[in-house]
């Protein structure tokens, strides 16, 4: 049975590890933005187990409206056992609205596989242009908005971006 346990100073760590080898630098904090993100009480950071054996991580942004998947990886060797799918379909029962993740745009085999995944839990390419803050400064990585259970309009596109960077995509020193 997957569930999902609240990362933790003393999981932190390890988490935080498993984050740096699943995504490049431009598509995560450093260690102590990360850390900070806890101190928000919209964000949430878990890890997913399958019984009592962690599987993998999610970090998500629980924002008026909609959740939006900042990160999501299943550990290498636990991959294509199923763990992915259960962990969105545990969000999308959890929180009972509309969800949305970035992804890259289809074009190596992996990204492909990657969209397609998406799209066997129902969620939708939006066609809105998005480039994903840098976390670091600099450029911006282009991504894709998906959106489940449907397609954005104009107005939740706009709210998606206005609330994602007043929270995910915040600098320091912003106010």
């Amino acid at each position: 049975m997957i569930r999902f346990e609240n990362v933790n100073e003393d999981t932190f760590s390890k988490v935080y590890e498993k984050m740096c080898a699943a995504f490049p630098l431009e598509e995560r904090r450093d260690y102590v933005d990360q850390q900070e993100c806890m101190n928000d009480e919209r964000f949430c950071f878990f890890e997913i187990y399958d019984n009592e054996v962690a599987v993998g991580f999610i970090s998500l942004w629980n924002l008026s409206g909609f959740v939006f998947i900042e990160h999501i990886a299943i550990d290498p060797d636990k991959r294509s056992g199923g763990y992915g799918s259960k962990a969105i379909e545990l969000v999308k029962e959890t929180y009972k609205k509309a969800v949305i993740l970035e992804a890259e745009a289809p074009e190596t085999e992996q990204q492909i596989k990657r969209i397609k995944f998406y799209d066997r839990l129902g969620f939708k390419v939006n066609d809105y242009p998005y480039e994903q803050p840098s976390y670091h400064g600099g450029e911006g990585v282009p991504l894709l908005i998906l959106s489940y259970p449907r397609l954005l309009n104009e107005n939740e596109f706009n709210n998606f971006i206005a609330q994602t960077r007043n929270s995910a995509y915040k600098k320091k020193g912003d106010t």
